[in-house]
């Protein structure tokens, strides 16, 4: 073998090597900041983007929020609409933010009312799933501690991702959304949803904690589906409809609200909770004034959201 031979086969075995050597290396960290991406599977392909906060430690497990937007907006209106961007940043936590198809709906609405929508490992539901668990695989998740939460057509599918991937989420906030099944018409029992909920659990059931939004004069979604919603994940718990707390309450300068606990037993944590805000519309609680949905003079939806989420982590 000639001396060049010789050479150019320890050049090659060299850069063989070293590719090896990199190859071994594990991926760098996802670091702290802005992402955006597009999510890809044979259910579809979705646009999402989320932030992740500076005290953001690769290893270290952090809790993780998926928000769904409602109709005619999308997930940079529902970003600055909720603020969660800056309460993730302030209180250590991933929030991502899926964004609906236009394509798939022209009005950004999720199709919550398609029959391929309600179900596990089918349609919208199994994509903000794969979104989900994409995430997860990224960053340094903590599996007890991923949630979910969504505004109207959003809050619709917040709650169908609760009932397909109960072993997914560990709880749920709906706001101005619907019981799962949504019957628009009423004319079917909460407790038909809910059984209908419990069929579609099978094995994986599980009564998942749920915070409940609804302003009392809703001109979109009736006020009193709140109620249909608690009826829903009371039947899937094994509860009654009776609440264990009854809070009056009054933001300063803005709108009075009754807040209703319901336990599972009287010393325990709650599962249910809601908010009927007094005199609000189809909008977001506390909300942005710089978007048409937003009403700053409700509650703050988006902490109250954080605080029954902290308390609520998956057993």
């Amino acid at each position: 073998m000639s001396l060049s031979s010789i050479a150019l086969r320890r050049r090659f075995l060299c850069a063989l090597a070293a590719l090896l050597f990199v190859s071994s290396v594990p991926a760098p960290a996802y670091a702290a900041g802005y992402f955006r991406d597009l999510y890809v599977s044979l259910a579809g392909a979705r646009d999402y983007h989320g932030y992740v906060p500076t005290s953001y430690r690769p290893g270290v497990p952090m809790p993780m929020l998926v928000a769904l937007h409602g109709c005619t907006e999308n997930d940079v209106g529902f970003e600055l609409l909720s603020g969660w961007t800056q309460l993730a940043e302030q209180r250590g936590f991933i929030v991502v933010f899926p964004d609906q198809n236009n394509l798939a709906n022209p009005l950004g609405c999720w199709n919550w009312y398609l029959e391929s929508n309600q179900h596990r490992g089918l349609g919208e539901p199994s994509i903000i799933a794969g979104i989900t668990n994409k995430l997860r695989s990224r960053y340094s998740v903590d599996p007890r501690r991923i949630y979910v939460t969504g505004v109207s057509a959003g809050g619709v599918m917040a709650n169908i991702m609760a009932v397909t991937y109960p072993d997914l989420y560990a709880a749920a906030s709906i706001l101005a959304g619907c019981e799962y099944d949504c019957d628009i018409l009423q004319l079917q029992s909460p407790e038909t949803s809910g059984n209908k909920a419990i069929a579609e659990m099978g094995s994986r059931r599980r009564a998942v904690p749920a915070l409940i939004f609804q302003g009392s004069a809703d001109l979109v979604v009736a006020p009193a589906t709140a109620e249909r919603i608690v009826g829903q994940w009371a039947t899937i718990g094994g509860i009654d409809t009776i609440a264990e707390e009854v809070v009056h309450g009054q933001v300063p300068g803005g709108r009075s609200y009754t807040h209703k606990v319901y336990r599972a037993s009287a010393a325990g944590p709650s599962l249910i909770e809601s908010y009927l805000i007094d005199g609000a519309g189809h909008a977001y609680p506390g909300g942005c004034p710089c978007s048409l949905y937003g009403d700053p003079s409700g509650p703050d939806a988006s902490n109250l959201t954080w605080d029954f989420f902290l308390a609520h982590p998956k057993p």
